[in-house]
């Protein structure tokens, strides 16, 4: 256990490594597979939950915080007609620091 932080939680402004493979992993995902169909935020949240859960397991605590990470991060999807490709685009944006 981290005696400086033991409660896991990130500092504020910090992205986790985690938090940006699973950004970049999305990102390359949705650049490959179909980046000109449209994408919604149920979609998005879906996917953040599966790569998430895949890593760390179901309900696990490291789960639940890395989604609630990477959920922040990526911005949700709020207007029709955005392309996978183009929400690609803006996780690699989050992932690099950068406003998503």
């Amino acid at each position: 256990m981290d005696t400086q932080n033991p409660t896991g939680a990130r500092p504020e402004g910090v992205t986790s490594p985690e938090a940006r493979e699973v950004l970049l992993a999305l990102a390359d995902r949705l650049a490959t597979v179909r980046p000109r169909h449209t994408i919604d935020d149920g979609r998005r949240l879906a996917m953040i939950l599966t790569a998430t859960f895949e890593r760390y397991g179901y309900m696990s605590d490291a789960a639940e915080r890395l989604e609630t990470e990477v959920r922040e991060l990526a911005a949700p999807i709020t207007g029709r007609g955005t392309t996978r490709g183009e929400y690609a685009l803006l996780l690699r944006a989050a992932a690099a620091g950068g406003a998503a």
